[in-house]
């Protein structure tokens, strides 16, 4: 009696998690055609505006003193604001003069996003519109820069939804098992992966965790 071995492998590509620097909030990656099967749709929380401030200062102190005041302007601005919130990111600073010949024009730099809440009737458009307008109309010391990016969205808590994701992984794997008639062993590898996001549309994300499948059985 020969024995043949039927494996099924699917690997989910590396599609990461993008969070800054709150904890609780989690920026959706961009949207990608290869979407693992188990996968679930939620509504944003947030829509997400990266935004840059940078200073050319050759003088050091001068650099980090004036983007310094570029954050607390902007967190100034917002505060009227209840829908509106900074996620904090990454400060670039350099002890070193700026070089005139350098072709880095920006020694110094700190990186954030603009949080819009998503709640009741609000739209990517209009929570756009309105962050565009006060951190355009922000009064900046001469060689300090503001620069927005691409709108994203955001989400908070992606955890909170990791037993919904487990439950349809669970779904896919025994559709798999029985699709191939298979009694033998099922392996599920990533598991303990974060619960990932990546945007969908205008308002909403999808969830899911990165994992290996591996199902097995043994044929006469």
């Amino acid at each position: 009696m020969k024995k043949a071995l039927v494996a099924l492998v699917v690997l989910l590509s590396p599609l990461a998690y993008a969070g800054g620097g709150a904890p609780s909030v989690f920026i959706a990656i961009g949207y990608s055609p290869l979407q693992p099967a188990a996968r679930m749709k939620a509504p944003a929380d947030y829509v997400a505006i990266p935004v840059n401030i940078q200073n050319d200062s050759r003088d050091p102190l001068k650099r980090a003193d004036e983007i310094e005041k570029a954050l607390r302007a902007l967190a100034e601005k917002l505060a009227p604001h209840a829908d509106l919130k900074i996620m904090p990111g990454v400060v670039s600073l350099s002890a070193r003069e700026q070089s005139k010949l350098s072709s880095d024009a920006y020694a110094g730099s700190a990186q954030l996003y603009v949080l819009g809440s998503l709640k009741q009737d609000a739209n990517v458009f209009a929570l756009t519109k309105r962050i565009y307008q006060i951190v355009s109309g922000l009064a900046l010391a001469e060689g300090t820069r503001i620069t927005l990016g691409n709108t994203a969205l955001g989400l908070d808590e992606p955890e909170n939804y990791r037993s919904q994701v487990l439950g349809l992984i669970a779904r896919s794997v025994a559709e798999a098992r029985k699709s191939l008639g298979a009694t033998g062993v099922v392996e599920v590898e990533g598991l303990e992966n974060p619960v990932s996001v990546m945007q969908l549309n205008d308002r909403e994300v999808l969830l899911f965790i990165n994992y290996r499948l591996r199902v097995q059985s043994r044929a006469t």
